[in-house]
C-alpha cells in the first residue's frame, strides 16, 4: 500500500478524536434524552445531579475518544482508497469529472457499511457507559468501565450481544455516509466558486486548508446527513441501552415507544443531535484536512 493510502487512515483517526473532544458533552445529553425519553433541560439536570456535576457530561469520554478515532480512521481510510479506485475505472478526465460526485457518494456508502461492523460494539459500550446511572449507578457494586462493560456483555449475551442494534445502525450509517461525504465536497466546491479559493491560498501559514470553508462545509455535511436518520439513531440507542432485552427488534421497539410515549418519542433528542453535529463534524473535518495535508507533506505525496 502506498503512503497516500495510509494518510487517509491517519488523518481520519485524528479528525475523529478532535470531533469527540469538542462534542462529547452534547452527545451525552442526546443519548440520555433518547434512553430516558426526557427533554433537553431535564436531561441536563439529571446528568448534572446524578453524575457528580459537570464531570457527568464527560462521563465515558475516554472510550469514545479512542474508539471514534479508530472508527473514523477506518471510515476515511476506506473512503479515500475506494474513491481513488473508482477514479481509476474512469477512462477519461471528462468521465472522471462527470462521475466525481457519484463516486464520492458510492465510496462514502461503502465506507459506512464496512465501519458499522466495527463501530456497533464500540457504540454499544459507549451508550451503556453514558446511560449507566439512568439504570443503576453501580452494577454488582463496581463502577462501570469500558472493559468491564465489554466483559459483562460477553458473559450475558455472547458475541452476538456486541452487535445489538446493528440493523438500525446500518440504516443510520450506510447511505447517510454517502450523503455525508458528498455534502462536504459539494459545500467546499460551492464556496470555492464563491471566491473562497483566492483567500485560502493567500493564508500566511502556508496551509491550503481554509479554516472557514472547512468548518462550514463540515458542519453542513453533518447536519444534512443526520436530519434524515434521527429515528434510526433513537431506535439504535434504545436497543443498545436496553440490558433486559425488552425490545425484540426495530419494529417492536418503535411500536413499544409509540404506544407508551407517542410518535414524538422516535424523534427524541433531535435538536441536541443536530446541535452536536455542527461542532463535531466541523472539528472532524478540520482535524482530517490538516492531518491529511501534514501527512502528505511529510511523505512527499502532497500536490
Amino acid at each position: 500500500m502506498k503512503w497516500e493510502n495510509y494518510c487517509d487512515f491517519v488523518a481520519g483517526c485524528f479528525g475523529g478524536a478532535c470531533g469527540v473532544l469538542v462534542a462529547h458533552p452534547l452527545d451525552t445529553i442526546k443519548v440520555w434524552q433518547q434512553a430516558s425519553n426526557s427533554s433537553v433541560v431535564k436531561a441536563i439536570q439529571q446528568i448534572y445531579s446524578r453524575n457528580n456535576g459537570v464531570n457527568g457530561f464527560y462521563r465515558g469520554m475516554f472510550f469514545p475518544f479512542i474508539s471514534t478515532g479508530a472508527i473514523n480512521s477506518l471510515l476515511f481510510g476506506i473512503y479515500g482508497n475506494h474513491l481513488r479506485q473508482l477514479r481509476k475505472v474512469c477512462h477519461s478526465d471528462y468521465q472522471r469529472e462527470q462521475l466525481e460526485y457519484h463516486n464520492m457518494f458510492l465510496a462514502g456508502s461503502v465506507a459506512g457499511f464496512v465501519q458499522s461492523f466495527i463501530a456497533c460494539p464500540m457504540e454499544l459500550i459507549k451508550v451503556r457507559l453514558q446511560t449507566a446511572t439512568y439504570y443503576s449507578d453501580y452494577l454488582y457494586g463496581q463502577r462501570r468501565t469500558a472493559f468491564g462493560t465489554f466483559k459483562r456483555i460477553l458473559k450475558t449475551d455472547g458475541i452476538s450481544g456486541l452487535y445489538r442494534g446493528l440493523l438500525p445502525m446500518m440504516c443510520r450509517d450506510v447511505l447517510p455516509y454517502g450523503i455525508y461525504m458528498l455534502a462536504y465536497r459539494q459545500g467546499v466546491d460551492y464556496m470555492d466558486r464563491r471566491d473562497f479559493v483566492r483567500r485560502r491560498r493567500s493564508q500566511s501559514d502556508g496551509s491550503s486548508v481554509n479554516l472557514l470553508v472547512t468548518t462550514l462545509a463540515g458542519a453542513w455535511a453533518g447536519v444534512i446527513s443526520w436530519v434524515c436518520v434521527i429515528p434510526f439513531d433513537v431506535v439504535k440507542t434504545l436497543m443498545q441501552a436496553d440490558e433486559n432485552h425488552k425490545y425484540r427488534g426495530i419494529f417492536h421497539c418503535v411500536r413499544v415507544q409509540y404506544r407508551a410515549y407517542g410518535w414524538r418519542s422516535i424523534f427524541r433528542g433531535s435538536w441536541m443531535l443536530v446541535a452536536r453535529a455542527v461542532p463535531f463534524n466541523a472539528a472532524t473535518f478540520l482535524g482530517y484536512e490538516y492531518a491529511l495535508e501534514w501527512c502528505q507533506r511529510w511523505n512527499g505525496t502532497y500536490v
